[in-house]
């Protein structure tokens, strides 16, 4: 059980650090990691873990494969639309800033999704769920248990640490 808990914190944690790494590929900036200022986005973590979820509600159906992937990418697409939406919003509600606008793209809905960039993310889920996460399994169930706790204690601190300063923005560090 215990095993099975750090196994799952750190896919969450590791996923987050790939967000962090991919988005600053795609911003072009160095150390940008978006809400939280540590090494991780864990909206990616967040969606690792669904990913995981919904993979694990086809199975149960003994589907054959092709019509497992359809459904798997149908499912995967509007659920990563919906948390990228949730997100978008609470982002700006609680820290009052706008990480992504896609305004300039046909099908958008407000500036927090578009069908364009959804269709994309559910590919990039799928081939993760398919293939990528096998690769990445093995790496993660290697991860010492104390590194798992000390990038716990981390990323709660970075956690507390953003919120005190959104929510008190007159004191400085």
């Amino acid at each position: 059980m215990i095993k099975k808990i750090f196994y799952y914190i750190n896919i969450f944690l590791f996923y987050s650090f790939l967000g962090f790494l991919f988005e600053n590929m795609v911003t072009n900036s160095l150390f940008y990691s978006g809400v939280l200022k540590g090494p991780w986005t864990f909206i990616y973590g967040f969606a690792i873990l669904i990913i995981i979820i919904v993979d694990k509600f086809l199975k149960q159906f003994k589907l054959h494969k092709w019509l497992e992937i359809i459904l798997f990418y149908i499912l995967i697409t509007i659920i990563l639309a919906l948390i990228e939406f949730s997100a978008g919003m609470l982002i700006e509600k609680i820290f009052h800033v706008v990480y992504w606008d896609y305004t300039n793209f046909t099908f958008n809905y407000g500036h927090y999704i578009t069908l364009e960039i959804s269709l994309l993310w559910g590919l990039f889920a799928t081939f993760i769920n398919y293939i990528g996460r096998n690769i990445i399994d093995k790496i993660v169930t290697k991860i010492p248990w104390y590194v798992t706790i000390i990038l716990v204690i981390l990323f709660v601190i970075d956690v507390g640490v953003t919120f005190f300063l959104f929510t008190n923005r007159k004191v400085m560090l």
